[in-house]
């Protein structure tokens, strides 16, 4: 099999993770309501938590990703990303699907925490601060996919 391959296939499978977690636990519901929750206690300032807390579970994930990244490429096989890279993304990317925009830009993740029971404002306060660090977290963990597969 080929690299290119490889890495195809591991996404796959870190896209049907997220899913299956989706599914079977309904993380984004949950995530949805721990997160409402959290901003009725915050009041004003939930843009800024959701801000640092999206801001900080990228970089936590980009720290763990570039010791393993630098890893994969010393011992020279990308089957050692899956040692090194795979845990910290599966980890990761629920979270960063959860709450980045998509093709509808935020409506999905404004249903959950809507259901959840946020207001309008709080829907827009979650969303608009939390989604530009999962974004930044998504291109990190493109870039690192392909700096492993070019080399």
């Amino acid at each position: 099999m080929s690299d290119g391959w490889l890495l195809l296939t591991i996404g796959a499978g870190l896209f049907g993770w997220t899913i299956f977690l989706d599914v079977k636990y309904k993380l984004d519901k949950r995530l949805a309501a721990w997160w409402v929750a959290q901003a009725r206690r915050r009041g004003r300032a939930t843009g800024l938590f959701a801000f640092g807390l999206s801001a900080a579970a990228m970089v936590g994930y980009v720290l763990l990703l570039v010791p393993g990244a630098l890893l994969t490429a010393e011992l020279g096989h990308l089957a050692w990303a899956i040692c090194f890279v795979l845990p910290q993304t599966l980890a990761y990317m629920p979270f960063m699907v959860a709450t980045i925009p998509s093709h509808t830009g935020y409506y999905a993740w404004r249903h959950d925490l809507a259901a959840a029971g946020a207001t309008a404002r709080q829907q827009r306060q979650i969303t608009w601060w939390a989604g530009p660090p999962s974004l930044i977290g998504m291109i990190a963990m493109i870039s690192a996919a392909m700096a492993l597969v070019l080399g």
